[in-house]
Formats: structure tokens, sequence, C-alpha cells
């Protein structure tokens, strides 16, 4: 299963709808969206409304469709990246991120565990989060921004302006600003889980 037919699954049980009621609703046939929940790659026709079901860009989806073409079958979601950083402050959705061969942060695409309740629900405790540092940042992105020192934090990107970035958080309901900031970082992809029953 390729992380795109899991991506698919997550979101179906997410829903708490049937493959049919999702099928009738998004105008595809029921035994399309089974065969892609089995590995299928769906056709071009059937990509905006994917995109739309899955909540993602059309960029983000042909690189899923790509990944799913070259995959193997294997059921498991494929190692795209080690997770960097670590929450040191879950209240105010605080990372820390070491000097990793001199650097401060990766400058290719990179994963973190979100380990903090602040973008809740957009960004779930225990979700994986990709992050593109080569996608410029627009206000309503959700980013996480790095200042000096290596501490970063995650947000709804409100503004920026030079050396800061003005964040809204969903769950605190409230805007932060980061000072001294050395980069803001676009997350592309995240992990989507089913709701705690707690």
């Amino acid at each position: 299963m390729s992380r795109f037919s899991q991506m698919l699954d997550a979101e179906l049980k997410r829903r708490g709808r049937s493959e049919r009621e999702v099928a009738r609703e998004y105008g595809w046939s029921q035994q399309a969206f089974n065969t892609w929940l089995k590995g299928g790659v769906p056709r071009q026709q059937f990509h905006l409304r994917l995109g739309d079901f899955l909540n993602i860009s059309q960029e983000d989806l042909i690189d899923l469709l790509d990944e799913a073409r070259e995959s193997d079958g294997s059921t498991k979601l494929p190692a795209m990246d080690p997770i960097y950083g670590k929450v040191t402050d879950r209240k105010e959705g605080r990372y820390h991120f070491p000097l990793i061969g001199g650097m401060r942060f990766p400058a290719a695409r990179y994963c973190i565990r979100i380990d903090t309740k602040v973008m809740e629900p957009a960004l779930v405790v225990g979700a994986r989060a990709w992050i593109d540092p080569l996608i410029w940042p627009k206000p309503g992105n959700e980013v996480i921004v790095h200042a000096k020192g290596g501490s970063a934090w995650i947000g709804a990107l409100r503004s920026m302006d030079g050396k800061t970035a003005t964040l809204h958080r969903y769950a605190l309901a409230k805007d932060f600003t980061v000072t001294d900031v050395e980069s803001i970082h676009s997350i592309v992809l995240s992990e989507r889980l089913p709701a705690s029953t707690t």
C-alpha cells in the first residue's frame, strides 16, 4: 500500500463515511476508489477532486502519485525523511533544532513530529509533518519559523517583516510574534490521524 493509499484510508476513517458516500460526493465510482485504496493510481481526470478530498495541493498530490507509481508494493509508509527537532515547550509549540553538520536546520525537505496541541485540529499530536524550505511561505500557510539559537515555532503565518514573523495558533486562538528569525519553512504535507475517542 502506497502512502497515497494510506492517506485515502486515513481520510475516509477521519470523516467516518463509507466508500460509497465519498464516491457519490466526489464523482468517482466506488470501485475506482476501492482500487486506489488497494494501491491503484487514479487517472488525471480525478486529480482535482482527490486533492480536495485529501485537502492537499495538486503539486503534493502529483508527488504522492509519482511515489505510488514507483512503489514496490510495500505496505509500510516510506521513510521519507528523518525526523528533526524536538519539542521543548508543548504549551507554546516551541521546538529545538541542535546543530547537525554545522547547520541548525536542514536545507532540503525534512520531517517533524507534532508533539504539541497548538495547531489542532489541523496538525494533531502524534502526526508527522513534512517541511520544504525551498517553498516560499505566504500568509495563511502553516509553517515552522526558525530563530537564532536553534528555537523554532509552528503556526499559521500571519505576516513576516525582516527579522520578525507573526504566527497564529488555532488551538490557542491567539497570535505570537517570533523575533530574530533566521528562516521560515512551509509545511507541505502532514499525516491525518483519526480523532481520539477519549
